[in-house]
């Protein structure tokens, strides 16, 4: 007698096996599918063009993403800080001087360079976004 788990096995392997079979009216089995069935339209087309393809959906008239916020220095200013603690633990990890200590001063030096750098960029690119997304808005709502 098969053990539990061999039961649960062999019973899973029935459960997916599967194959397709075709009954005529008297409930006989049949071993190809009759002459009524519908064949896909794939095998349908005989003069060698490409079925037609469905048309696209309209869009609907509700946003598909939430509108960005508007962009603010003090954002900008919170990101970098992030971005600033990541490069700093980055450079004092990575960097190490001939005698094996580390260089924390240059690794802080940097991170404020870059934290300084990417305050403007992060605003001027929030802003980019905040107005290419009202354009877009403004095109949409003249077309309608």
């Amino acid at each position: 007698m098969p053990t539990r788990k061999q039961r649960k096995r062999i019973q899973k392997e029935r459960r997916h096996e599967y194959e397709t079979v075709w009954v005529d009216g008297e409930g006989n089995e049949l071993e190809e599918p009759p002459d009524d069935v519908a064949t896909p339209a794939r095998e349908r087309r005989q003069d060698g063009k490409k079925p037609e393809q469905k048309r696209p959906q309209q869009r609907s008239s509700r946003p598909a993403t939430r509108p960005p916020a508007e962009p603010s220095w003090r954002r900008s200013a919170k990101r970098s800080l992030i971005l600033g603690v990541v490069i700093f633990a980055m450079f004092a990890i990575l960097s190490k001087s001939k005698n094996g200590q580390h260089q924390y001063a240059s690794a802080l030096f940097l991170s404020v360079l870059y934290t300084a750098l990417f305050i403007p960029f992060t605003y001027y690119f929030d802003r980019f976004i905040y107005r290419r997304w009202h354009r877009r808005e403004g095109e949409q709502s003249r077309k309608r």
